[in-house]
């Protein structure tokens, strides 16, 4: 097997088996494993995902933070940005009424983050974007995200593996629009630091503004379960959930 680090490269590969054979550095411990074959595996300068066109979607984005790539972002553009590589995505049209059902349009991977870097507008691009609902953004996302940032800027970087869950027995969540797609019924986010202790989230879509990240601790194992992935293939023994006091859960 060839191992080549391909951090930092533009690349879109349709067979994920790609992703088996060679290193890529925004993943820790190999990236997931599971998807559909009729994903596309992106790779830009500051995440990797996998993004599913039926759902329209990435399954997992994956992207490493570190004290030098988080920054100041309220100058910085959210604009969307159509992405070259995959055509088949939802369109800042699409989001435009999202509001009126209590959605906005989201990035997996936020802008913040990497306003630190000449990457920045990556984030913007749609294959990275989603519906979230205010109150998760405005809360247990918004909690989570910013006790990442702290514990970086405490203690040094840390990968972020993050995603998509669909309750196969909910009614389907939509966007006011014709475009074949489902918004996420809840989210996965897990933070391995550089010495493997690791911390995992289940953020629902329902949860109310005030609700705490620590509230919606989960393991690995039940994310694997529920979306069907193998998070971190190369990873031997099993990940230490041990990271969770790093980010204020006690």
């Amino acid at each position: 097997m060839v191992n080549i680090l391909l951090s930092f490269l533009f690349l879109l590969v349709g067979n994920l088996s790609f992703a088996q054979s060679y290193k890529i550095g925004h993943c820790y411990k190999g990236c997931p494993q599971g998807t559909s074959e009729e994903n596309h595996l992106i790779i830009r300068s500051i995440y990797a995902l996998s993004y599913n066109t039926l759902t329209k979607s990435a399954d997992w984005v994956s992207y490493k933070v570190s004290a030098d790539s988080i920054g100041i972002a309220s100058s910085l553009s959210r604009a969307a940005v159509r992405d070259g590589y995959v055509m088949a995505t939802l369109t800042e049209e699409d989001f435009a009424k999202s509001e009126d059902i209590g959605l906005v349009r989201s990035q997996y991977a936020s802008l913040v983050d990497f306003a630190g870097t000449p990457f920045w507008n990556e984030v913007n691009y749609l294959t990275n974007n989603i519906a979230r609902t205010s109150s998760l953004s405005q809360g247990a996302w918004y909690g989570l995200d910013w006790s990442i940032r702290n514990l970086v800027n405490r203690q040094g970087e840390v990968y972020v593996l993050t995603g998509p869950i669909f309750d196969s027995n909910a009614e389907a969540m939509l966007l006011p629009i014709t475009t074949p797609h489902r918004v996420p019924d809840r989210f996965f986010k897990v933070v391995v630091n550089k010495v493997g202790q690791s911390a995992a989230f289940i953020l629902d879509q329902s949860a109310a503004v005030h609700v705490h990240h620590c509230e919606m601790i989960a393991s690995i194992e039940e994310i694997e379960n529920l979306t069907e992935l193998n998070l971190f293939p190369l990873q031997t023994p099993i990940l230490e959930e041990s990271l969770y006091s790093g980010l204020g859960c006690y």
